[in-house]
């Protein structure tokens, strides 16, 4: 995606926030007030003007000395500030491109909206700004800049109401007008729903604000740089963390009044899929990306256990690959369990709750709902998780036809039954068996009975369920490892 703009025609609006109003929510250390400030500096170098550049900061008192070094005018990052920013000062410029760079809490709302914190927010008022709603307006007739690039590098995990969260949120919608014909946004995520996003404390960054930047650099043959390129660096630096978040973007293009989305928003994508319980997941990245590569050769594939004792982590590896690869299905993930509520049931509610205008006839059977849901789903491809399958005839009458953009996953202990390629598991490697004991109970524990804590790997056959088990067995007071 590369856009056109010249440096003096661009604008910016930074923000990092490390301290709140509510002390209890600052960040340790710090870290996102110089992420903001290293973003302006990259504008700066670029050639956009100062002038353009509207920079809004809330440090700790012991990264104060940063602003003081700053040459920009440095303003408060309440929110009452930063929506007369957008709608008072940017909405009025005329200019090729607004780059907005945001390091600070975010968090997802209860109706799945993307929200981020003000400096100003407290338990008692949790001001914020809708993420959403500015991407709608600026995209439209109300803003005078053309194209758009979003950085964000805050959490969207759900902050449930039983922590002190609000149901009503509140906070600043944005008011927008008719769609613009000719406007590009791109917008960089640091993290996909549900996902924390991490803070690198010894070097007070965030990882994902971190990697931006190195990305940045490396592209600085042109301006502005192609932000596809920049997102898959970044997304490859994060493959080589353990950071357990994974940046996501999508984009829009539009051309006479036609909007097409070239990649898909991963907020939009309706899911159910199962929460991880795994502390880390190692040893299965080759597998993977055989499921991977499984599903778009065929429309059913199975996670089989070679073992047929369970434990191997057949559900887990369905459930990062669900999370890794969400993008990839615009018509929603559907975890379904055949030992829970009717099949059915469970097909038809999905589509009910996450779907407009979804009402199965009443009077049809059971069977005729099914087939509708399969006509009626929201437009996309779609994958459809059967987890924990002990028989074929449990799943066989809900299957969708051949051929058709639904893609099968199913897992389980016995594949008695099932003629569909397999993806069999077992033990994991040595070593990998090792790293997760490690992480289970610490690095020093582990290297200081190391001899030991290998012949227990071997003990449990290498069977992750096992490890999980010595751990949690050695965790009481007063043991070792066993």
């Amino acid at each position: 995606m590369q856009l056109r703009a010249e440096p003096k025609r661009t604008y910016g609006l930074v923000v990092g926030i490390e301290r709140y109003h509510e002390a209890g929510w600052n960040v340790p250390g710090g870290g996102q007030a110089e992420d903001a400030l290293r973003f302006a500096r990259w504008l700066r170098a670029c050639g956009v003007p100062k002038e353009n550049i509207r920079l809004c900061l809330s440090s700790l008192a012991e990264n104060e000395h940063l602003v003081g070094e700053c040459v920009l005018t440095v303003e408060s990052a309440t929110e009452q500030n930063l929506y007369d920013i957008v709608t008072n000062f940017l909405s009025l410029q005329s200019g090729d491109l607004l780059y907005i760079f945001w390091a600070g809490h975010g968090l997802i709302s209860a109706e799945r909206e993307r929200r981020l914190i003000c400096a100003d927010a407290t338990k008692q008022s949790w001001l914020n700004l809708d993420l959403n709603s500015l991407l709608l307006l600026l995209g439209s007739d109300r803003f005078g800049i053309r194209h758009h690039v979003c950085i964000i590098d805050a959490c969207a995990n759900y902050f449930l109401e039983t922590q002190g969260r609000p149901t009503n949120l509140g906070g600043r919608i944005f008011s927008s007008g008719k769609p613009r014909t000719d406007s590009q946004q791109f917008v960089l995520l640091a993290t996909r729903e549900g996902e924390t996003a991490k803070v690198n404390a010894a070097e007070k960054t965030g990882y994902f604000s971190q990697a931006v930047h190195e990305a940045l650099a490396q592209v600085t043959e042109s301006f502005p740089p192609d932000m596809v390129a920049v997102a898959e660096q970044v997304k490859q630096r994060f493959q080589s963390l353990d950071k357990r978040q994974l940046p996501t973007y999508f984009y829009y293009r539009s051309w006479d009044g036609d909007q097409e989305k070239y990649h898909y928003n991963p907020f939009d994508i309706r899911h159910n899929i199962q929460q991880s319980n795994a502390i880390k997941f190692v040893g299965r990245d080759e597998k993977l990306a055989q499921l991977h590569q499984l599903l778009k050769e065929n429309d059913v594939v199975v996670i089989s256990d070679v073992t047929g004792l369970g434990g191997v982590g057949k559900t887990e590896l369905a459930i990062q690959y669900s999370w890794q690869y969400l993008e990839d299905y615009p018509g929603g993930c559907c975890w379904l369990n055949p030992q829970g509520t009717e099949l059915g049931t469970q097909l038809v509610e999905f589509g009910m709750v996450n779907f407009p205008n979804f009402y199965p006839p009443q009077e049809l059977s059971m069977n005729g709902k099914v087939g509708y849901c399969w006509r009626n789903w929201q437009a996309g491809k779609v994958l459809l998780v059967f987890d924990d399958v002990k028989d074929w005839k449990q799943i066989k009458d809900y299957l969708p036809a051949k051929g058709s953009r639904f893609k099968v996953l199913i897992t389980t202990r016995q594949n008695t039954g099932l003629t569909y390629p397999s993806l069999p598991l077992g033990e994991l490697s040595a070593d990998a068996a090792l790293e997760l004991l490690t992480q289970l109970l610490g690095r020093d524990r582990v290297e200081g009975e190391l001899e030991f804590a290998q012949k227990l790997c071997q003990f449990v056959g290498y069977i992750p369920i096992g490890l999980y088990q010595v751990a949690a067995y050695s965790r009481e007071p007063g043991r070792v490892l066993c």
